[in-house]
């Protein structure tokens, strides 16, 4: 049982009013406007449209959900990428700011900001990506809350994310970028499909904002009220400070590994070719080691470990052997097909878990340094082990120059 140390939050209809409905209706009868006065003849709302329904299905991990959404918009309308993203910047600037009309500020929400950063309470806002950041930015600021993204310790858009919300997923890739457990937050929404439902599966504690107005009572959330009930309940009566059970299930496992990869894959997007071996502090690894550990522990540890436990009654578990220093000379050249590489090795322990029967999840196993464990601790532990070196790898890149 852990304390929580962030406060994730939705920002429509959480922070901002925003009637969805007719927000999106506005938004995409302007970006049609737009387009065609720039000559485009084909609808580009459809476009869209279609291109988000095959998110969940078709898109690859390692692509953004700006990536592909332009990569499909790209090939329907027969246009550059980066024709497209200038055209996207302009109306970003400059016709988006005008749906600002269509939504409304919530009365306490700047106040619960204030409480959150005094408190030292790391805040993330875990909006839906389907939008870029600069339209996340401004709809912040719509708010009363702080347009700078840095005002934030993460603030999840369509440029640095790799799922969508209701997957459980989503959730994975903000908790690795934040760079916590999954039991060391909270989520605070408003929608039970988007927030509670996929939040609560992946182990996060929940609170449900019932405006009144758009949204309905769930018992799917650990609480609910009004936003400034929220506010009360953490500044007054301690619910931050409550710990509750947090309970491993084998459903979650598939998740943390899959939004892992997404998180590698955001902060790998941030790497300058000068900085994959640099150095920031000279005990500690380059970026392109930390790559390199995550994928030559995939092949020799954390799948050999599993498939040890599968097949062995009760077997002793050996640590490892402590890894390389920085002085250890780099398994590849190219710190994105390492990547790469890594994420098919951990496509091939995911199709390994996937054929794991229910009674297997709980074989017994010792470990010299964790004694007694199972079969589905030791699967959590990989993913832990990602996190650790996700949150690693951000610091890392922090300090590159």
């Amino acid at each position: 049982m852990m304390m929580i140390k962030a406060v994730l939050l939705d920002l429509d209809n959480t922070l901002l009013r925003n009637p969805q409905q007719a927000f999106t209706a506005e938004y995409l009868r302007l970006l049609d406007e737009f387009f065609y006065s720039r000559h485009f003849q084909q609808q580009v709302s459809r476009v869209i449209l279609n291109a988000v329904r095959t998110l969940i299905a078709q898109k690859p991990i390692k692509l953004s959900n700006t990536d592909f959404m332009l990569t499909r918009l790209a090939g329907a309308l027969d246009t550059p990428i980066t024709e497209l993203r200038t055209l996207f910047d302009e109306f970003y600037r400059f016709v988006y700011p005008t749906l600002r009309r269509c939504t409304e500020q919530i009365p306490g929400v700047a106040a619960l900001y204030e409480y959150l950063m005094r408190e030292d309470y790391m805040v993330a806002i875990a909006t839906n990506p389907l939008y870029p950041a600069e339209a996340i930015r401004q709809r912040l600021e719509w708010a009363g809350l702080p347009g700078d993204l840095t005002a934030y310790e993460f603030v999840s858009h369509s440029d640095n994310m790799h799922f969508i919300k209701p997957q459980p997923e989503y959730y994975a890739e903000v908790v690795a970028r934040v760079g916590i457990e999954p039991d060391e937050a909270v989520m605070v929404g408003d929608d039970v499909v988007n927030d509670m439902i996929p939040a609560g599966q992946l182990g996060i504690r929940t609170f449900q904002v019932f405006d009144g107005r758009s949204n309905k009572w769930s018992t799917r959330a650990d609480a609910a009220g009004h936003l400034r009930d929220f506010h009360k309940s953490a500044a007054q009566y301690g619910w931050l400070d409550i710990p509750l059970p947090y309970r491993l299930n084998p459903a979650m496992i598939e998740t943390e590994l899959r939004g892992n990869l997404g998180a590698l894959y955001g902060l790998i997007s941030e790497v300058q070719p000068h900085y994959w071996d640099q150095h920031p502090d000279p005990a500690e690894w380059s970026i392109m080691q930390i790559v390199c550990h995550l994928l030559e522990s995939e092949i020799n540890v954390q799948r050999p470990r599993l498939e040890t436990i599968l097949q062995t009654d009760n077997p002793f578990l050996v640590s490892p052997r402590a890894p390389a220093g920085p002085e250890a000379e780099n398994c590849a050249a190219d710190g994105y097909a390492v990547v790469e590489e890594f994420e098919t090795e951990r496509q091939k322990t995911i199709a390994f878990l996937q054929q794991i029967p229910t009674e297997a999840w709980n074989r017994p196993a010792r470990h010299s340094v964790f004694g007694n464990t199972t079969f589905l601790e030791m699967a959590y532990f990989t993913a832990q082990h990602d996190r650790l070196h996700v949150n690693q790898l951000c610091q890392t890149l922090g300090n590159c120059s």
